[in-house]
């Protein structure tokens, strides 16, 4: 409905095929990955990896210690869709070092998440919370959703509030964006649904600051709130622009220098493998100028913000950085390292880094 990614249902018959391909995947980028890379975080996501049986994620996990140094790992993530998964199966993925959760709440809204095409209810999130406090979990993540046609203040903070009263230890909080291909991208255009007015969202945004900011939550990323050192380490990498490997349909990885994707089919995925072929669909070179403007879009959202340093290092012309830098200044903390973008100006950060980025 409203997310772009690639997504299949109906294929539970096809999950032993898929993962002994993933496997064979792990084991034919090995062959020719000769960099001397040391893996710290792994991220199961993508869709309904909570689907799997600890078994399929036992012979993953071996073949990725078999492959990759793998042995200082700090977080393994999984994502789970409320009701999906059992407790059980949750307590076995923590005997496997599975030891970070993230739940798409989305909505506590029975009408919101029929909008958004959930198939879960609102007591269903809860119940799969508990679920995962109770098989041992102690970082646990809650995406949810604002901006949503429907939603309305009063209906956010009141999520907002039940989901802090739940106590998890991180929160990702982002607004609904009409992406183009998907259902309500052809909805908003023909008039049939209609977004909430901006003044809306930035009403629901700046609520969701304050709110968690109380709650002792530190937004360390636009969309993202944590607890004391509960940070998402696997997706800090992601914007530092640290390298990453990334294995399955339609997974896009990233070696310092090239951004590679793999086919957006499980046909295709598993026919490729099945001729000890990489399922590779496409790559490209990020250019100095590519570079630049990935870290300033980056940086800007995170309170680690944009880095001289790495800035520098693109060797881009900046003729018109300081003209930027002096139009923004009142919303901008600058040292010799850093550029750090006030938090009270987020709601800013995409024309700050329109003016920044180099055509």
């Amino acid at each position: 409905m409203y997310c772009d990614y690639y997504s299949i249902i109906n294929r539970t018959e096809s999950i032993s095929e898929f993962v002994d391909m993933l496997v064979k995947e792990i084991n034919l980028r090995s062959i020719n990955f000769n960099q001397d890379w040391e893996f710290d975080t792994i991220f199961f996501g993508g869709g309904t990896p909570s689907l799997l049986s600890p078994k399929y994620f036992e012979k993953i996990l071996n073949a990725l210690s078999k492959n990759l140094n793998i042995s200082g790992i700090k977080e393994i993530t999984i994502e789970i869709n409320p009701n999906d998964t059992s407790l059980d199966n949750l307590t076995h993925y923590l005997d496997l070092g599975i030891n970070r959760a993230s739940i798409g709440f989305q909505s506590l809204q029975t009408n919101l998440l029929k909008f958004l095409t959930r198939n879960h209810k609102p007591e269903d999130c809860i119940s799969t919370y508990y679920d995962i406090r109770n098989a041992g979990y102690n970082n646990v993540n809650i995406d949810m959703l604002f901006n949503i046609p429907g939603q309305t203040q009063t209906i956010w903070q009141n999520d907002l509030k039940t989901i802090t009263d739940l106590e998890p230890d991180h929160i990702s909080a982002y607004s609904l964006i009409v992406e183009q291909n998907t259902p309500l991208y052809n909805q908003v255009n023909k008039n049939q649904i209609k977004m909430p007015h901006n003044k809306v969202s930035i009403k629901m945004f700046e609520f969701c600051q304050k709110f968690l900011h109380s709650h002792s939550f530190n937004q360390y990323e636009i969309s993202n709130y944590a607890k004391k050192d509960k940070e998402c380490l696997h997706n800090k990498h992601y914007w530092n622009l640290d390298p990453y490997l990334a294995f399955g349909p339609s997974a896009h990885g990233f070696d310092g220098k090239i951004r590679s994707w793999n086919v957006s089919s499980l046909d295709k995925y598993i026919k490729s493998l099945k001729q000890n072929q990489r399922p590779l669909k496409g790559q490209e070179l990020l250019t100095k100028i590519d570079q630049y403007n990935e870290t300033i879009i980056n940086g800007l959202r995170t309170t680690s913000g944009i880095s001289f340093e790495k800035l520098n290092a693109t060797n881009v012309d900046m003729t018109n950085f300081n003209m930027v830098i002096e139009k923004w200044k009142n919303n901008l903390s600058i040292n010799n390292q850093y550029i750090l973008l006030d938090p009270n100006s987020y709601i800013h950060a995409d024309d700050i880094a329109i003016d920044m980025m180099i055509n």
